[in-house]
């Protein structure tokens, strides 16, 4: 370690920000492929309710979303996760 981090240097800021982005890039992607076979199943299943492969995709796919909500709160806050680099620390 090169000695403590300068969290006023608007480069390191930065350059974290960026590397967080990278890091949950595939979680906001995979939820959101999630969302929307979550959303074609109930559709196709409002067309054909008595489907029982239908239904339980639809359970399964919600399942995986609460999962994914649970894990990951930020997805579903509304708000950008990187405010927590801007807001000042609690406490």
């Amino acid at each position: 370690m090169s000695g403590p981090v300068d969290y006023s240097d608007p480069e390191w800021l930065l350059e974290r920000i960026h590397k967080f982005r990278k890091e949950v890039r595939d979680v906001e992607r995979e939820y959101l492929e999630l969302r929307v076979l979550l959303r074609d199943a109930e559709a196709a299943l409002r067309a054909e309710p008595d489907d029982g492969n239908l239904r339980v995709r639809v359970h399964h796919y919600k399942r995986r979303l609460e999962d994914f909500e649970r894990l990951y709160p930020w997805l579903v806050s509304g708000k950008a996760p990187e405010i927590a680099f801007w807001a000042p620390p609690a406490g």
